[in-house]
């Protein structure tokens, strides 16, 4: 199943009240009995059908897990129980899923190896006028009092500081460029500093892109 089809069968499913899981390779709708059967016996594999086993998605707005922080992951999965953080993937269930799994699924997915194959290089030479607009809002910001360049929180190269910022490098753009937008519209919690939608609705779409397509760049976005 090509990965079009695969994003329409998700969107599908979930519309649909049914949910998805992995044969022989490709991808099938389940039953809500059935899914919970599955999250119960092999959680992995039920997050697996969206996320990847080793935590690399094969669908554009389902974010890479691999290589994230596990307080950052553990904190965002509390934010989808505690509902300040929603999406019609993770709702359907997310109350289904113990405290145990949770800690199961945090410690999996945290420890996935990260994509960033090169060690990240002191770049303080390099003129902003020669950057690409994305890489300037990496590494510089933007002249506004609220945009600040996103490896003072994301670290080098955007590979996450732990315990609480992500992993950018290799994320999916699609995935962040949602990410950027629910901040802007105040449907996504704040973030560890409170910052996330004041820096938002700071940039422009084209700048969300910009910034979204270099960090996904970076790890070779699959």
């Amino acid at each position: 199943m090509s990965i079009s089809r695969k994003r329409k069968a998700v969107r599908f499913c979930w519309l649909a009240g049914f949910t998805l899981v992995s044969v022989s390779g490709g991808i099938q709708a389940k039953t809500e009995a059935e899914a919970k059967a599955q999250i119960k016996q092999d959680l992995i594999g039920f997050c697996a059908d969206c996320h990847g086993r080793q935590g690399i998605s094969e669908l554009k707005n389902v974010p890479n897990l691999r290589a994230q922080p596990p307080a950052y992951l553990k904190a965002q999965l509390e934010a989808f129980r505690s509902k300040t953080r929603s999406t019609s993937f993770m709702d359907a269930f997310i109350y289904q899923i113990s405290d145990a799994q949770v800690e199961q699924a945090v410690a999996h997915f945290s420890s996935q190896p990260a994509s960033l194959k090169a060690q990240p290089v002191w770049r303080g030479e390099k003129w902003p006028g020669d950057m690409s607009p994305g890489e300037q809002l990496a590494y510089v910001g933007k002249l506004s009092p609220h945009v600040p360049a996103c490896v003072a929180c994301h670290g080098p190269s955007g590979i996450g500081v732990e315990p609480s910022f992500p992993r950018l490098e290799g994320q999916k753009s699609d995935y962040m460029v949602n990410q950027l937008k629910a901040w802007k519209a105040d449907k996504r919690p704040p973030g560890p500093l409170g910052v996330m939608a004041a820096i938002a609705k700071s940039l422009t779409d084209d700048e969300i892109l910009a910034v979204s397509e270099y960090f996904a760049q970076l790890g070779g976005e699959q």
